[in-house]
């Protein structure tokens, strides 16, 4: 498996069942003069962390993916892909919408827009996870400090934080080493993208990777 990281909760996964290698991409952001949506990569799978269509760019992703902006389970291409959304909180607002994706025999949980802890219901659909992706910049997402506290909730084995300041976007967010100052021991290692497999995982530590954004 191989993890990108191309800015905001735009992610990209690159994984294989059997001899076929899908790519999986979440949250197309729209284009902006220092930071840009990688138009040339064709997902299999687009997931959406809300259900506001409108907040994304859905007209730069190429291709005919297979869209999931729903709670349930899904099967595309030997990937599963559960989206996790507690239907008794946040009435009357943008519900954020989480990811449940396996794998390669590997858990990863996408957080993308959450702004919030995530519920009992919604820990317990998660279940067990081996790298957790989420957001740490604050802003209209989590900040470092609710973050680094969903850390200890879900107990992966590696965390990939996103949706951070990189110069030249229009946000106003926090850095990573923010997150990193609110995780306290920081176990950090930087690349540029992520290559893992289920031998690879750390057994009995939380490492912290920061992948630049390509």
């Amino acid at each position: 498996m191989q993890i990108y990281w191309h800015g905001y909760s735009t992610i990209r996964i690159e994984a294989k069942h059997g001899e076929t290698t899908s790519v999986i991409m979440t949250d197309p952001f729209e284009n902006e003069a220092a930071i840009r949506f990688p138009r040339a990569t064709q997902p299999d799978i687009l997931l959406l962390s809300h259900q506001d269509r409108k907040q994304f760019n859905l007209e730069g992703v190429a291709g005919s993916p297979f869209l999931i902006s729903d709670p349930g389970e899904y099967e595309v291409r030997g990937i599963f892909v559960n989206g996790v959304q507690d239907s008794k909180v946040d009435q009357g607002a943008l519900r954020p919408l989480m990811y449940r994706i396996e794998a390669e025999d590997i858990s990863v949980a996408f957080l993308g827009q959450l702004n919030r802890k995530p519920t009992d219901v919604e820990l317990e659909a998660l279940g067990n996870i081996d790298i957790l992706i989420l957001p740490v910049g604050g802003g209209n997402v989590l900040d470092a400090k609710l973050s680094a506290n969903i850390i200890s909730m879900v107990e992966p084995r590696i965390v990939v934080p996103i949706h951070y300041h990189v110069p030249g976007i229009k946000a106003k967010l926090g850095t990573v080493e923010n997150f990193c100052d609110a995780v306290g021991v920081c176990k950090r290692q930087d690349m540029n993208k992520l290559k893992i497999s289920k031998k690879d995982l750390p057994a009995d530590e939380v490492m912290i990777m920061v992948i630049e954004r390509t």
